[in-house]
């Protein structure tokens, strides 16, 4: 479908027309702006839900608490109606953002009056039992969180992190993708860490190739939707590989094209027009398959990235702004190492933490005196 002439995404019933209450929202979220990338994704994650209510025909406003515990059992475990292609369970990943697009559905509708009066989708953690009192808690103002009353406690951070064998996998997807563009858009999200919003609504005029640097612009007027979350314009600093990989493109399957867009069709219609969000979800799922890793996402490679700029030392922070967050603990979900990897940086680093001699390393810089025999002098 389309709205104010830009493409968007909705939910229909058996008859084929829009579900009220989903497109009340959705309308919602595209009223504060969200991108149509969001509003395609809680459209996704809503027809799963719709689809549950059908069958267990129970009305969207009768829900209840033991009913959403229901919906999340069958849809975690790929039950019928919910079964997912291939089979199998779902990932704790695909859950988590399911759920969250439910919670956010009914809030939206508590808000306007209208729902399930009796559903309490989050507890408050200021009502439950304290089990300790942080520092300087008495004289702190900040306002508690809430917290889904379906949220998994003590999730590891791996599970909602999904991320590739780095460079290993990663030529593997080069080499497994048909076009320089598309080497290209996987160069933007690997070797960039860019949303794919932001890949795909890339201007010409916003590659500095002398610099080596890629400006970041929020655009609500692109063509194919594509939008970057971040309002405020941000740059990037590219590695040699992505220019090399545009200049190869901007020479070869474009340089007969007249189109400001950097991600263009180059076989469907029309031809150089800008690149859509679906057209490209479709290209990186086909190349993941190509390349043998199952279940690939744009959003993947930009969580490789971040991923790898934490095992190479970087601070929360540092990768916050490589990727245009606003709030340094956007990027602490990153930052999840593995064991191995902690335990390789403490070798590395042992030295800093005890500087003193070790029982493993004597030779000539060890004065500690010998032990010897009662009565024998130190040597």
């Amino acid at each position: 479908m389309t709205v104010h002439g830009q493409p968007s995404w909705t939910v229909v019933d058996t008859t084929g027309l829009p579900v009220t209450e989903i497109e009340q929202f959705l309308h919602w979220q595209r009223a504060i702006d969200r991108s149509a990338n969001t509003v395609r994704s809680y459209a996704r994650h809503l027809s799963l839900y719709y689809r549950w209510l059908i069958a267990r025909v129970i009305d969207w406003d009768a829900i209840t608490f033991d009913g959403l515990c229901d919906f999340v059992g069958v849809l975690s475990a790929g039950l019928p109606p919910l079964v997912p292609r291939g089979g199998g369970g779902r990932a704790p990943s695909t859950v988590k953002a399911v759920n969250a697009a439910v919670r956010e559905f009914y809030e939206f509708h508590r808000v306007e009056g209208r729902g399930p009066t009796d559903l309490v989708m989050t507890r408050n953690p200021s009502r439950l039992p304290r089990r300790s009192h942080s520092f300087l808690a008495h004289i702190e103002a900040r306002q508690p969180s809430d917290v889904p009353r379906l949220a998994r406690a003590g999730r590891p951070a791996a599970e909602t992190v999904h991320v590739i064998d780095f460079d290993t996998a990663f030529t593997r997807l080069l080499d497994a993708a048909a076009t320089d563009r598309d080497r290209l858009l996987l160069s933007a999200m690997y070797d960039l860490g860019l949303r794919i919003g932001q890949a795909l609504g890339l201007r010409h005029g916003d590659l500095d190739p002398m610099r080596r640097r890629v400006h970041i612009v929020r655009r609500e007027n692109n063509l194919n939707g594509a939008l970057s979350k971040q309002r405020a314009q941000f740059t990037v600093d590219a590695p040699r590989r992505f220019f090399d990989l545009y200049a190869t493109y901007l020479l070869g399957e474009i340089a007969d094209l007249d189109s400001d867009y950097v991600f263009v069709n180059l076989a469907r219609h029309p031809i150089g027009g800008p690149l859509t969000y679906s057209n490209a979800y479709q290209l990186i799922e086909h190349i993941g398959v190509t390349a043998g890793i199952d279940d690939l996402h744009p959003h993947m490679l930009r969580h490789t990235h971040a991923t790898a700029l934490a095992k190479a030392g970087w601070t929360a922070p540092e990768i916050a702004g490589r990727l245009g967050h606003s709030h340094p603990s956007s990027a602490d979900v990153y930052i999840h190492l593995a064991s191995d990897d902690l335990t390789d940086k403490l070798r590395r680093t042992e030295h800093l933490v005890w500087p003193g001699p070790q029982h493993n390393t004597p030779g000539p810089a060890d004065q500690r005196p010998k032990r010897g025999r009662p009565g024998d002098e130190p040597t």
